[in-house]
């Protein structure tokens, strides 16, 4: 891997590290990019068996997603600009149970784990399914439910983002959860029909593809995690970031999605702890989606990103905070709890949040 040192012969590996974790513009990118010995893509041509081949010792390398050349067909499977979004989400709401489950098991090694996404919840949260929230009576037990569903919410957060000058939209995903350390990002964030869930019921997903389909509407991502550092299990504690594009190599018809790697077996670059705790980096993982192509949804998409979450995850298994183009959240609960809320003391319907063409009528 390459040493946080040869980060610091280029930049200030602190300095970098605090300017890539507000980075949302295409711009922004590109210009951390230009700071670093990069080879171009059509000068290093990755091959699975033999990846040293025509590695320039000291440079970065455009590595494919998941090792795999022939990686785009299966990136590009979403059929809507929301659902990678969802697919993402629910990925934090995974390193958040997995972070309690494991520190479960640091404490307590022969714990049986949950058996289900929502018994890891109960056990971990003491949180019900969301859309029972509104049933609850008004006694202390059931406002503190409410309330630990609400602080829940702040640690898995949606952002969407608008940069007038370039007129591009980013899609920020943050979360608070376990985070990978560097050396295991490119096995794990950046892997494609390989898992390490297949073991673990309390888990949603499990190969880990859903949410690469977002770097198809894309045209940048941005990654960066931080292991909590009570489970490193032996790995280096640090900050692994990396850069996903899109590319098409010239002379040939196998365009594919490529991250930026420090070493042939795939690793990540990554600042060492010191440099992450001076940049303020907490444990958990942030994916930054940029120039996200919304399809015709325009500045619409900002009202409408709501309403759209909700529908995608009908009863989420925890709740999550969205930021569309506003410094204040509106907290998604799915529209089960929405529902779940008709006819309760002192609530109104909510107004349909779908627009349905006009249906013609038959004889």
């Amino acid at each position: 891997m390459v040493e946080p040192s040869s980060l610091g012969t280029h930049v200030k590996p602190a300095e970098f590290i605090s300017q890539a974790i507000k980075a949302s513009t295409t711009r922004d990118v590109e210009a951390l990019l230009s700071q670093l010995p990069i080879t171009p893509e059509d000068q290093y041509a990755f091959d699975e068996e033999h990846p040293a081949i025509g590695w320039k010792p000291g440079q970065f390398h455009w590595i494919p997603v998941g090792r795999e050349r022939g990686n785009a067909g299966r990136i590009k499977l979403a059929n809507q600009p929301v659902n990678p979004i969802a697919e993402r989400t629910i990925n934090g709401m995974e390193a958040l149970i997995e972070l309690a489950c494991q520190r479960e098991l640091a404490s307590a090694p022969n714990a049986i784990s949950p058996s289900t996404p929502r018994d890891a919840v109960r056990r971990y949260f003491d949180l019900p399914s969301l859309d029972q929230l509104p049933k609850l009576d008004d006694s202390e037990q059931s406002k503190k439910i409410r309330t630990n569903a609400r602080d829940l919410a702040r640690k898995l957060r949606v952002r969407l983002l608008w940069d007038k000058p370039a007129r591009e939209f980013a899609v920020a995903v943050e979360d608070e959860g376990i985070g990978q350390p560097p050396s295991l990002i490119h096995r794990t964030l950046l892997s494609l029909g390989s898992t390490t869930k297949a073991d673990k019921p309390y888990l949603i997903g499990v190969f880990g593809q859903g949410g690469s389909s977002a770097c198809a509407v894309s045209r940048l991502s941005w990654v960066i995690s931080r292991r909590a550092s009570d489970l490193l299990d032996g790995e280096a504690d640090g900050v692994g970031w990396t850069v996903i594009r899109h590319v098409f190599p010239k002379g040939r018809r196998d365009d594919y999605f490529a991250y930026l790697a420090c070493h042939p077996d795939g690793r990540v670059p990554f600042v060492a702890a010191g440099d992450a705790d001076a940049a303020r980096i907490p444990h958990g993982t942030r994916f930054v989606h940029i120039g996200y192509d919304f399809g015709k949804g325009g500045s619409a998409i900002t009202r409408q990103l709501f309403p759209a979450l909700n529908h995608v995850l009908y009863n989420p298994i925890l709740p999550f905070e969205l930021y569309a183009t506003r410094l204040t959240a509106d907290v998604v609960y799915g529209n089960g709890y929405r529902l779940s809320l008709l006819g309760t003391r002192g609530t109104q319907p909510p107004a349909l949040d779908k627009v349905f063409p006009p249906l013609p009528v038959g004889a």
